[in-house]
């Protein structure tokens, strides 16, 4: 039988104590770093701003095996890369000389290949195209955005477990100070193949489903097996101990209280450490489209938002990531801020969902000269 390492909702009163402790080692690492306590009031009273913005309140928090996640894309806590990203933030407030990271979050597709044919798939006109990088490319850009200081890196496509062997690679090949995620539709992710992901040295797997119901979810993924393969992934990526979310395009027909709070009870009954909203924009498959939400839908995504997870009747649903909430009142934290996307043809774009072809990923990482390869800023936010 499998090993399983499953994860947990700490109590309320652990969540409490969490809350604490990392309030007090971000204090005395800020400390450490400015040595003024001005400068420390400063750094930390910014973060703790932006913690509010992006959560909504009170941060949730996520364990599995023996670690603390604050958020879905920052690394556990306590540990070294924790403290990098957080000298990174404070960098931005106030500089200082301690080693940071240029991005915290870079999201690179592997592959144009993709058994799927999703309703709102943004790497559409690059499906199933012949490959763009060798594996001993991508291992070069990957060593090379390390270089620079990467907090987490996401492997998507396409489907990225269309590579699966060499992507094991490129993960196992990796400084580790890296966090690596896999994000995938959870095609050809059983458990085998997810204890090797975990061997390697990922960190967890995103796993899209778009509507508890099979027969809708399969309609949207254009394949007739996209809900089985997303349940058992789900299912695969806790028995291998690794964090496992769950990723949700919220379309005009689903942004309400019921479907989100039901996808919600369903994720977490899943397994999921975390759970991401996403809203859909008319970018790829939808580029044309009428497919923007409301500002009614939008103003019954945040309520709902800040209900599961913050009100004491949720306290078992696992921790949401709403990108459009904090968006709509921090501005994009992408566009090359703080993150950037590689399509599957080496273009860099600000993000996924707003493709502006900025330049080719190895002509800038090769230039030393690094004028004129700015990442356009976010259109939206």
């Amino acid at each position: 039988m499998a090993n399983t390492i499953s994860s947990s909702r700490p109590s309320y009163l652990v969540q409490i104590a969490l809350r604490i402790w990392v309030k007090i080692h971000i204090a005395f690492l800020a400390f450490k770093v400015y040595r003024s306590i001005k400068k420390v009031k400063l750094v930390f009273s910014e973060i703790l701003k932006i913690n509010r913005k992006v959560s909504g309140g009170k941060r949730k928090y996520a364990v599995k095996n023996g670690k603390y996640w604050v958020g879905l894309y920052l690394p556990p806590f306590p540990s070294k890369n924790f403290d990098r990203y957080i000298l990174t933030e404070m960098n931005k407030f106030v500089p200082h000389t301690f080693a940071i990271n240029s991005y915290q979050q870079v999201n690179f597709a592997i592959t144009t290949k993709c058994p799927m044919r999703c309703e709102h798939c943004f790497e559409w006109d690059n499906l199933n195209l012949h490959e763009t990088f060798t594996k001993d490319e991508l291992k070069l850009i990957i060593s090379k955005l390390q270089a620079k200081g990467l907090a987490h890196l996401s492997l998507s496509g396409g489907e990225p477990m269309v590579r699966f062997n060499e992507m094991l690679e490129l993960i196992r090949d990796a400084d580790r100070s890296t966090e690596f995620w896999v994000l995938t539709s959870g095609f050809n992710l059983d458990l085998s193949r997810a204890q090797k992901l975990k061997q390697a040295g990922a960190t967890g797997v995103i796993v899209s489903l778009d509507d508890i119901n099979a027969e809708k979810h399969n309609i949207f993924r254009g394949h007739n097996q996209a809900y089985q393969f997303a349940a058992l992934a789900a299912n695969a990526t806790n028995q291998a101990g690794l964090l496992l979310a769950i990723s949700v395009c919220v379309l005009r027909e689903n942004a309400n209280a019921d479907f989100l709070t039901a996808h919600a009870e369903a994720s977490t009954a899943m397994g999921a450490d975390f759970i991401q909203w996403l809203e859909p924009k008319a970018e790829g498959n939808y580029r044309g489209k009428d497919v923007i939400l409301t500002m009614e839908q939008i103003s019954e995504m945040e309520k709902a938002f800040v209900s599961l997870n913050h009100d004491a009747r949720y306290r078992h649903i696992a921790p949401i990531l709403y990108h459009g909430y904090y968006q709509r009142r921090l501005g994009c934290l992408s566009a090359g801020k703080s993150s950037f996307y590689v399509d599957s043809r080496g273009m860099v774009h600000s993000c996924p969902f707003c493709h502006s072809a900025d330049f080719q990923i190895m002509d800038w990482l090769n230039n030393a000269d690094k004028k004129g390869k700015k990442i356009s800023a976010c259109p939206s936010y």
